[in-house]
């Protein structure tokens, strides 16, 4: 992708996706709420507060069942929900991380979308099954700071930019939108950047037109460390970007859509308890290969960290790339959306 290409399209096919893909009735019904393997601390939680926050973005207060202390978190991290109606998502935790009696979270609304619906449909009162929290976008430590949000990216980067200011670290924001009255958290993020003497760079669709990734990193100041949400074509460009002008000291992102399998070799899978032979190609995970004789595989993240497709590995060698299972759960499991056999032409025997 070269510097040139807009936000605009970008921003438009991560519309699409969101509504064929992530938000789809079809994807609903392949991944069931079913996980093999529960990570981390699970609970009920209940809506105590809904917000407007932007055009089409809605926060959501959560608080534990019994008032209970919430699990502690950081900057980065997310939790799993699962709807009254059973479907699993994955949300980014907004504000202060500093523990409490709440989370909040926000979605926006995507047009026929199955899961936004329903959870822009809830009442106060009602009662969400949350797992987590856990965190695959941690911030580190740095003087200095340059985030890019795009849309509905800002949540875990408001998390990041609070502590930022906690920390009196040096930050500013690059905040990308199809307009400014689609931007959640705008109001209180620009308080927060006059208090602490930062800045924030808005620039939407419908004022400033096309915007390049050489913009953008542009606005980035000498030795700042990068921290990207948005679709993955914006991360891949700006992250090329990024390393061409050579101001960014280190780069961060964290990814709407699975990363393209690297250095992937072919290998087989054998189902011990159906007997069946599944081949898998080199640019292709086991979970993909799988789920076309098996559809209803369970799966959610499909990047290594949720936990939702690991299966009992029998037997074989396994290169594992996920960010989930301990030491003692890798001689017997797999996460299939991302680990594959450590060599050329391996077998690897699961328990399916």
């Amino acid at each position: 992708m070269t510097a040139g290409v807009g936000l605009r399209a970008i921003g438009a096919a991560s519309r699409v996706y969101a509504k064929l893909v992530a938000e789809s009735t079809v994807v609903t019904a392949l991944s069931p709420a079913r996980p093999r393997r529960h990570v981390g601390y699970e609970f009920d939680a209940i809506v105590d507060g809904i917000a407007d926050e932007a055009v089409d973005v809605k926060s959501f207060l959560l608080r534990r069942t019994e008032n209970r202390p919430l699990p502690t978190w950081l900057p980065g991290a997310h939790i799993d929900v699962t709807t009254p109606s059973g479907a699993l998502r994955q949300y980014s935790l907004a504000g202060r991380p500093d523990g409490g009696a709440h989370y909040r979270i926000a979605v926006r609304r995507i047009l026929g979308g199955s899961v936004s619906e329903e959870m822009h449909n809830l009442s106060g009162g009602e009662v969400l099954r949350i797992r987590g929290p856990r965190n695959a976008f941690p911030l580190a430590r740095a003087r200095r700071y340059f985030f890019v949000a795009a849309g509905i990216g800002i949540t875990p980067i408001r998390a990041m930019i609070e502590r930022a200011a906690e920390d009196g670290a040096e930050w500013s924001l690059y905040y990308r939108g199809r307009t400014r009255e689609s931007l959640p958290f705008l109001a209180e993020l620009e308080q927060l950047a006059q208090r602490s003497d930062s800045r924030i760079i808005v620039e939407t669709d419908d004022v400033d037109g096309l915007a390049s990734a050489a913009d953008i990193v542009g606005y980035a100041r000498e030795g700042s460390a990068m921290y990207v949400c948005g679709p993955a074509p914006l991360s891949s460009a700006l992250r090329g970007e990024a390393m061409r002008q050579g101001n960014v000291r280190e780069f961060h992102t964290e990814l709407f859509t699975p990363a393209a399998v690297v250095d992937g070799m072919p290998f087989t899978m054998h189902l011990s308890r159906s007997g069946e032979t599944v081949a898998v190609g080199a640019q292709e995970t086991a979970l993909a290969a799988l789920r076309r004789t098996r559809p209803d595989q369970p799966y959610s993240c499909r990047q290594g960290f949720c936990g939702a497709c690991v299966v009992g590995l029998v037997a074989g060698r396994v290169e594992h790339r996920d960010r989930v299972l301990g030491d003692e759960d890798r001689n017997s499991s797999i996460a299939i959306c991302v680990s594959r056999a450590a060599a050329d032409g391996d077998v690897l025997v699961l328990d399916l």
